[in-house]
């Protein structure tokens, strides 16, 4: 396993107004909140977020989540029910699913390895 994650799903599309609140969710929740940069430098820098007016808006977003030495990675696009995450495969890591608790509107949470719930979800068009 190179990674441990999960498939958020979300009742409503996520709109600006909602990301922004996520993202102020896990500003007052965790240590630090990252986003990696749009554009030409996508994947390999990234930026703090001190507020949620900070994030660098594009179509397909991208954060890290960090409590101490534990993180966690979180894909998303505007517009989509969907919200992915991943991190360190260790067994104790709880970070990948910790970052989903609490959040508004959350329907479901999918285990990565669910991949008869994956392929329902695919075939409803939702991922």
């Amino acid at each position: 396993m190179i990674s441990k994650g999960y498939l958020a799903l979300f009742q409503h599309a996520l709109q600006d107004d909602e990301i922004r609140n996520l993202v102020k969710i896990w500003l007052a929740s965790f240590d630090r909140v990252e986003q990696v940069l749009p554009g030409s430098l996508a994947g390999t820098s990234t930026i703090e977020l001190k507020s949620e007016k900070d994030i660098a808006w594009e179509q397909h977003l991208q954060f890290r989540v960090l409590a101490g030495e534990d993180f966690s990675w979180i894909y998303l696009g505007r517009g989509s029910r969907v919200l992915e995450t991943s991190g360190l495969p260790y067994e104790d890591n709880l970070m990948p699913l910790e970052v989903l608790t609490e959040l508004p509107g959350l329907e479901e949470v999918v285990d990565q390895h669910n991949e008869k719930r994956l392929e329902e979800l695919e075939a409803e068009g939702l991922i």
